[in-house]
C-alpha cells in the first residue's frame, strides 16, 4: 500500500469525513477543558486531562496515517468510535465521574456510528457507552462501600446512582433513535440512488436512442445556440459535434447550410412548425437535398424554450425515385417494341422476299440494281432494329451463379482482342481482378453481355485505337463488387452522360440507342448499379456494382467460354454502341 489518496478521495471516504468531526470534537474538549481548568480546578485535573487530550490527538494522528494507506473502511471507523469512548470515559473520570458534565457527549460518536456503521452499530456503541459509565460508577460505589471509608461521593442519598441511571438512559435511547434514523435514511438512499441509476440508464437510453438514429437531429435553444447535434446530423452536415454543440446554429453552419438554420431558427422565435419540408445544403461542392420537420421545444410553463430538428438525406430516395421512374419508362417503351416488332417484322418479311424475287427474275439496267441492293440493305438494317426491340422486351430474369472475376475477365478479354483483331484495330487491352478469390453473384450470360457491350462501345469510341482497361475489385466493405471499363477516347459530356441509359438515345449514326440502356436493364434485374463518368487522365469510364458474392453460397458458373462465344455475336451484331 502507498501513500497516494488524494484530497477529493479524502473528502468522499467515510473516515476522512470522521476524521472531520472528530477534530472538531478534539477542539471543542480542548476549550472546553481548558476553561474548566481555569474556572473549577478542583474539578478538572490538569494531568488528566492533558492525557485524556493527548489519547484524542494520538488517534486522529494513526487514522490520518490509516487512511493514506487505505486501511480497510469499517474496521478503521470502529477503532475510531472505539478510541472516542475511551477517550470520552477518561475525560468524565478526570471531571468528576458522576457529576460531570461530559457523559452527554457519548450521543455523539453513538449518532455517528448510526450514520456510518449502521442502525446495529449505533446501539452497539450505546451499550458500551452506558457499561462504561454504569460500570464505572458502580466499580466507584462498590469501592466506597468495601473501604467503609467515607467518600467524595454521597452514594447513600442516590443521587449518582439516579444519574447514572439518566445518562445510561440517554445513550440507550439515542441508540435506538440513531438507529431509526439510520435506517431510515439508508433507505431513502437506496431509493435515491436507485432513482439515479434509472435516470442515467434512462439518459443513456435515450443517449443511445438519439446516437442511432438513421436521421439528423439538432436541438437549439431559444438565443439559437445548438445544445445536441447526433452523429447522423454530424455526418450529414459534413461537420463534428464539436463544430456544432455549443456554438450559435447560424454562425456554425455557415452560409453553405443557410437554409437550415434559417429553418430552425425561425422556429425557436416562435414561428410555425415544419412538418415534412425539403431543404437544400451545399457539402464538399455539392448540393444535397434533406427532408426536414422541426418542432418546438417547451418548457415547464409551456413556453418555447428552443427546437428541434430531424432531417434525412434525400439523395438516396432521390436517386431511387430515378431508378422507378426510368424502370417504369423502360416497361413502356419495351411493350412499345414488342408491338412494333410484331407488327412490322412479317410484312418486311413479304416485302425483302418479293424485292428478293424481283431482282432475280428481272434483267436490271443501270442505276437498278443499285436501287434493289439498298432496298435489301435497308431491310436488313430494319431487321436488326427489329431484333433489338425483340432483345430489350423480353429480356429474361437472372439466374444468379458464383462467377469468378479472376477467370472471368480473362477469357472475356480474349473474345475483346479477337473483335478488335477482326476490325483491324490497335487497341491495348489490360485486364485485372484485385485478388484471385474475388468473386460476383450475377448471371455469366448476362454478365458477359455487359462487359461486352461496355468494352465494344469504348472500342469503337476510340476508332480501335488506344488503351482500355477493365478491372475488378470489391467495395463498400465487401457488398459490392465493381467492375470498371474505362478508355481512352475523347470522354463524354454531362449532357449526354444524363441520356446514354435512356432507350433510343445514341451519338451514333446507323445506332438504335438500346445497347447501354440493355446493359443498365441487366445491371438493375441484379440489384446493382452502373455509372458513366470521365476518367481522371481522360476518356469514359464505366462502373458497374453488382452484388458481392459470399463464399461458398454458390455454385461456380461452368462453361464461360461457351457463353461468352454466345453472348460476344448478339452484342456484335444486336446491340449498338452509342
Amino acid at each position: 500500500m502507498t501513500a497516494t489518496m488524494s484530497w477529493n478521495e479524502y473528502r468522499t471516504d467515510p473516515n476522512g469525513q470522521l476524521l472531520a468531526w472528530r477534530a472538531i470534537l478534539g477542539a471543542f474538549l480542548t476549550l472546553t477543558g481548558v476553561l474548566m481548568r481555569a474556572l473549577a480546578s478542583d474539578h478538572m485535573g490538569g494531568a488528566g486531562l492533558a492525557l485524556t487530550l493527548g489519547i484524542l490527538y494520538l488517534s486522529i494522528a494513526l487514522t490520518w496515517v490509516a487512511l493514506m494507506y487505505r486501511v480497510p473502511t469499517r474496521p478503521l471507523l470502529a477503532a475510531q468510535l472505539g478510541s472516542d469512548l475511551l477517550v470520552l470515559a477518561l475525560l468524565v473520570h478526570f471531571s468528576g465521574g458522576p457529576y460531570s458534565a461530559f457523559p452527554v457527549l457519548f450521543c455523539v460518536p453513538i449518532m455517528l456510528g448510526a450514520v456510518y456503521l449502521g442502525a446495529r452499530s449505533a446501539l452497539i456503541l450505546a451499550g458500551v457507552a452506558s457499561a462504561v459509565i454504569g460500570g464505572g460508577h458502580l466499580g466507584l460505589a462498590v469501592g466506597w462501600a468495601a473501604a467503609g471509608a467515607p467518600a467524595e461521593l454521597d452514594y447513600g442519598s442516590g443521587r449518582p446512582v439516579l444519574i447514572t441511571f439518566l445518562h445510561v438512559s440517554l445513550f440507550l435511547a439515542v441508540g435506538v433513535a440513531s438507529g431509526q434514523l439510520a435506517r431510515s435514511l439508508a433507505k431513502r438512499r437506496r431509493i435515491h440512488e436507485q432513482a439515479a441509476q434509472q435516470i442515467q440508464r434512462t439518459r443513456n437510453e435515450v443517449r443511445n436512442i438519439l446516437d442511432h438514429l438513421s436521421s439528423g437531429l439538432i436541438t437549439i435553444d431559444r438565443q439559437g445556440s445548438v445544445t445536441r447535434a447526433n452523429p447522423p446530423a454530424c455526418e450529414i452536415l459534413g461537420m463534428s459535434a464539436s463544430d456544432l454543440v455549443g456554438r450559435l446554429l447560424a454562425p456554425a453552419v455557415g452560409t453553405d447550410r443557410c437554409e437550415l438554420a434559417e429553418c430552425v431558427l425561425q422556429v425557436a422565435a416562435g414561428g410555425s412548425t415544419v412538418n415534412r419540408g425539403e431543404i437544400t445544403i451545399k457539402r464538399a461542392d455539392c448540393e444535397v437535398p434533406l427532408g426536414i420537420t422541426v418542432n418546438y421545444l417547451e418548457d415547464e410553463e409551456n413556453e418555447v424554450a428552443g427546437a428541434v430538428a430531424i432531417f434525412t438525406d434525400l439523395t438516396e430516395v432521390r436517386r431511387m425515385q430515378e431508378s422507378i421512374r426510368k424502370a417504369e419508362r423502360l416497361a413502356g417503351l419495351g411493350q412499345l417494341a414488342a408491338s412494333i416488332a410484331h407488327e412490322i417484322r412479317n410484312p418486311l418479311g413479304s416485302i425483302r422476299g418479293s424485292v428478293e424475287i424481283l431482282a432475280s427474275e428481272l434483267e436490271l439496267v443501270g442505276h437498278q440494281a443499285q436501287l434493289f441492293d439498298l432496298v435489301l440493305k435497308e431491310s436488313g438494317r430494319i431487321n436488326t432494329i427489329i431484333n433489338d426491340f425483340l432483345t430489350f422486351s423480353r429480356m429474361r430474369s437472372p439466374a444468379p451463379r458464383r462467377v469468378e472475376c479472376d477467370q472471368f475477365l480473362t477469357e472475356v478479354a480474349l473474345q475483346i482482342r479477337q473483335h478488335v483483331t477482326n476490325h483491324g484495330g490497335s487497341v491495348i487491352l489490360e485486364h485485372e481482378a484485385e485478388s484471385t478469390d474475388l468473386a460476383v453473384s450475377a448471371d455469366p450470360e448476362q454478365l458477359v453481355q455487359v462487359i461486352l457491350n461496355l468494352a465494344l462501345n469504348a472500342c469503337e469510341a476510340m476508332q480501335y485505337a488506344g488503351r482500355l482497361t477493365i478491372d475488378a475489385r470489391a467495395s463498400d466493405n465487401g457488398r459490392w463488387c465493381e467492375f470498371r471499363v474505362t478508355d481512352t477516347g475523347p470522354g463524354i459530356d454531362a449532357e449526354t452522360s444524363e441520356e446514354v441509359f435512356t432507350p433510343f438515345f445514341t451519338t451514333k449514326t446507323g445506332g438504335t440507342g438500346l445497347g447501354l440502356p440493355m446493359v443498365a436493364r441487366i445491371v438493375d434485374s441484379h440489384g446493382g448499379t452502373v455509372e458513366i463518368d470521365n476518367a481522371p487522365d481522360g476518356g469514359a469510364r464505366f462502373t458497374v456494382r453488382l452484388p458481392f458474392a459470399a463464399a461458398e453460397t454458390m455454385a461456380e458458373a461452368p462453361g464461360i467460354d461457351a457463353m461468352v462465344d454466345e453472348a460476344l455475336a448478339p452484342a456484335t451484331e444486336q446491340t449498338q454502341p452509342v
